[in-house]
């Protein structure tokens, strides 16, 4: 359990941590495997949200999840070209609601670089990355003091 004094201090930059799907790269599950190729290298990004054409979250795509797609279906270039990248989703990837508390979040990102955040009817809001937590860890390191007092209990 997080003491209540750290949370509530790191939930006061609760704002700080979700990029919106609005400033994000992201991937419309109905891309091909080329267009989704393309985004990832061009934009030097590891692993971006799928989603549907009505915003709802279905998963994460990288490079490592197309290669393994096309060498598993032995498929030719060409046929990689044609299919929707929807087949090739990384669906294991943990995800949180709009409404999880901080513990939960930082649970799952010890094993995630980010967490997709998803609201009603899977509708895709945008991710917490590991980094901005980290900045807000690291601005209660040095911040924390100035708002409270630490004593030594007994």
């Amino acid at each position: 359990m997080i003491a209540k004094e750290f949370e509530q201090f790191l939930l006061k930059h609760m704002e700080h941590y979700l990029i919106s799907a609005e400033d994000l790269a992201i991937i419309v599950d109905s891309h091909n495997a080329d267009h989704a190729s393309l985004l990832l290298a061009s934009a030097g990004y590891s692993r971006v949200p799928v989603i549907t054409k009505e915003k709802r979250y279905v998963g994460t795509i990288a490079i490592s999840d197309i290669l393994a797609y096309k060498s598993h279906h032995h498929l030719a270039d060409w046929e990689m070209s044609q299919l929707p990248i929807a087949k090739m989703v990384n669906d294991k990837i943990e995800t949180v609601s709009e409404t999880a508390d901080l513990t939960e979040v930082m649970h799952k990102l010890v094993d995630n670089p980010f967490l997709p955040v998803v609201g009603g009817d899977n509708r895709f809001l945008g991710i917490i990355t590991r980094k901005s937590i980290l900045k807000a860890v690291n601005s209660l390191l040095h911040e924390f003091t100035e708002t409270y007092d630490i004593r030594k209990k007994g």
